[in-house]
């Protein structure tokens, strides 16, 4: 979700009951349509960061153009295109470049709606329905990331201490990471948030360099990615913890007194 050129820089059976043959293949038939239907959408996920990564600036304009426009509209800003497909805002001292595209973000955002609606026959009005969703998903998200950036940076790395690089970088894995947490608010599945975004962010990263015979990724970009992801998880399971034994408490307490 962050790139390398930052966003808005400034410069069985139940009960045991036997199964039977017919159902062990109806069984089998939707295990296979499942596996299927996921290696399908893993081949598209990987064809679209592979298309993004190659992607010039003037070739994601569909994201960037629309980004400006909304910002220009609901921000007060006056960002302009230039030559190299960027957008520049001289009075506020933003630019917008491809990071802030997000197609990281779009990526994660479409396997999220497709996740939350996984009971539906997959086909490809679904897959386009849910883009569409997830490319207004990721407009919202990208200019709540640079209000916020044009408007609280500053004050974030001065209250926390952080250099502006890290603030910058916090604000954006919050909005990110939020947005997408409220996406699949409802479908299910907790870790689906947490799953989608570090495997977007970081996984295929990773797995992209070893393939590549590189290095790897930065050991602090992994850092800060995971960080806010994990906490939440952490503390929702905590959270989860904390109200299974103050339910344990009442049902005991209630037991002792009848």
């Amino acid at each position: 979700m962050t790139g390398a050129e930052p966003c808005g820089s400034r410069s069985l059976c139940a009960g045991g009951n036997p199964v039977s043959p017919r159902m062990g293949m109806s069984g089998a038939g939707m295990m296979s349509r499942s596996v299927l239907r996921w290696s399908l959408i893993l081949l598209l996920a990987l064809a679209f960061k592979e298309f993004y990564a190659l992607a010039g600036t003037s070739q994601l304009q569909w994201l960037l153009w629309p980004l400006a426009a909304l910002l220009n509209a609901i921000g007060g800003f006056t960002f302009a295109p230039l030559a190299s497909g960027e957008w520049l805002d001289a009075n506020a001292g933003l630019v917008i470049v491809k990071a802030c595209a997000g197609g990281n973000f779009l990526l994660a955002s479409w396997l999220g709606y497709l996740w939350r609606w996984r009971e539906r026959p997959f086909n490809t009005s679904l897959a386009l329905y849910a883009f569409g969703a997830a490319w207004l998903t990721t407009l919202v998200a990208n200019a709540v990331r640079i209000l916020l950036i044009a408007h609280g940076q500053d004050d974030l790395a001065r209250i926390t201490g952080l250099a502006d690089a890290d603030s910058h970088r916090l604000i954006g894995i919050g909005v990110y990471f939020g947005a997408l947490s409220l996406q699949l608010v409802g479908s299910r599945t907790v870790l689906a948030a947490p799953v989608l975004y570090l495997g977007i962010a970081v996984f295929l990263p990773w797995l992209n360099a070893v393939l590549s015979g590189r290095d790897g990724i930065s050991v602090s970009h992994t850092a800060w990615t995971a960080a806010i992801p994990l906490a939440v998880v952490l503390g929702y399971g905590l959270w989860r913890l904390g109200l299974h034994f103050a339910h344990a408490r009442r049902q005991h307490d209630e037991s002792m007194k009848s």
